[in-house]
């Protein structure tokens, strides 16, 4: 029976306080990927448009209807603003459509069917699916300087694999694999929530709610349920939270040999209830997940072959931030439609690239307290600073 590998090969030398969250990710640099990533961002910005515009389409896909439902849900005013902008945005000359949406852009209200057909009426992205194939081989690999470490910098300097033919031979299993077995959970908690500036409500205070979703390393995505973080937030003022802080989402830490592993999750902040927007955006980062993989198989074709199962199972780590970008594009571009209530939204990722307690350490995740990072959320008018961490324990 094969060993489980634990760890990757160091390929890079790192400081010892390493920084391995990445609030807003950028792009992927493979101009490949990018290019099927942006085809797919351009097809459901334009089936998000159709449904703003009220457009109902006889081949509605399952992300027609998402689009739909949350545009359904937001107050009537901003859908009639939505309304307005979608229809003019629709009812442009080709060339100017192309600005908003790609190749996508030859297709009008009167002949859009649903997302689908959108694709088949254009066809295939044309990207070269030998050359995809081997930027999404390496694709896993773009993170190797920023989470690895030199071996000088962990207690073990050979971080080897569990063998089974060594348990039953009662030899003994690096000590330091043995020590980070013990952690099981990795924690996302919110520190504080410091109001920078209100919005623009006439109201004379901020009501903050805060929620989203949160991604495993593969693929599967939950709900952050919406919270009030207060009902009276002034400027200057600020929300603590004790202790570890308030735990927003308990991933289950992986550790099998797909490294590197990318735990991911997206926060909104609203200045009142969010009409479901957390909802949307669990399945949002599934039907981005699904349109992805899909435009993949597409461009690429059987060229891949049996490679396609390390990234169509799970998601992979390349794909995983792949995703995670392009939600993060769509959610930002959305918001920018709804500014009655919705502040904004970020993204987050971590990546690891081991499961040792030596690598824990160096990461930050074990300290006590623990490191945190910060974030901005400015919209309608409004400032405000959250400050998040990031744990592991048993």
């Amino acid at each position: 029976m094969p060993s489980e590998t634990l760890t990757r090969p160091v390929t890079a030398t790192l400081a010892r306080s390493p920084s391995l969250v990445v609030v807003d990710p950028q792009p992927p640099a493979a101009p490949e990927v990018r290019a099927v990533l942006n085809d797919v961002a351009d097809r459901l910005k334009l089936g998000f448009a159709m449904a703003a515009a009220g457009v109902k389409p006889a081949e509605a896909t399952d992300a027609d209807r998402l689009f739909q439902a949350m545009v359904a849900s937001r107050p009537a005013a901003a859908r009639e603003k939505g309304q307005a902008r979608a229809q003019s945005m629709l009812a442009a000359p080709a060339a100017t459509r192309a600005n908003f949406f790609g190749r996508y852009g030859v297709i009008d209200s009167a002949r859009y069917k649903g997302l689908d057909d959108a694709g088949r009426t254009v066809g295939k992205v044309a990207v070269d699916g030998a050359r995809l194939q081997g930027a999404l081989a390496k694709f896993g690999d773009n993170d190797a300087v920023r989470i690895e470490g030199a071996p000088s910098l962990f207690k073990a300097r050979t971080l080897k694999a569990i063998d089974l033919k060594a348990l039953r031979k009662l030899k003994a299993i690096d000590p330091d694999v043995l020590a980070g077995a013990k952690y099981k959970k990795l924690g996302l908690f919110l520190n504080s929530v410091h109001c920078l500036e209100e919005t623009d409500e006439w109201s004379a205070s901020d009501e903050i709610a805060m929620g989203g979703t949160a991604t495993a390393p593969d693929g599967t995505t939950r709900k952050i349920p919406e919270f009030m973080v207060s009902n009276d937030f002034d400027a200057g003022e600020k929300k603590v939270y004790g202790g570890r802080g308030r735990l927003l989402h308990e991933w289950s830490i992986f550790t099998n040999s797909n490294w590197p592993h990318v735990y991911s999750a997206v926060l909104v902040m609203a200045e009142k209830d969010e009409g479901g927007f957390g909802k949307f955006l669990q399945e949002l980062w599934d039907k981005v997940g699904a349109e992805v993989k899909k435009a993949i198989a597409g461009a690429v074709g059987s060229a891949i072959g049996a490679a396609l199962g390390s990234f169509f199972g799970p998601l992979g780590a390349g794909l995983g931030a792949a995703v995670g970008w392009l939600v993060g594009l769509l959610v930002d571009w959305i918001l920018s439609w709804f500014k009655d209530d919705l502040i904004a939204m970020k993204v987050i990722q971590l990546s690891l690239g081991a499961a040792t307690k030596s690598y824990y350490d160096w990461a930050g995740l074990t300290a006590n307290p623990a490191r945190q990072f910060s974030m901005n959320f400015n919209g309608d008018g409004g400032r405000y600073r959250v400050w998040c961490s990031l744990s592991v324990y048993p």
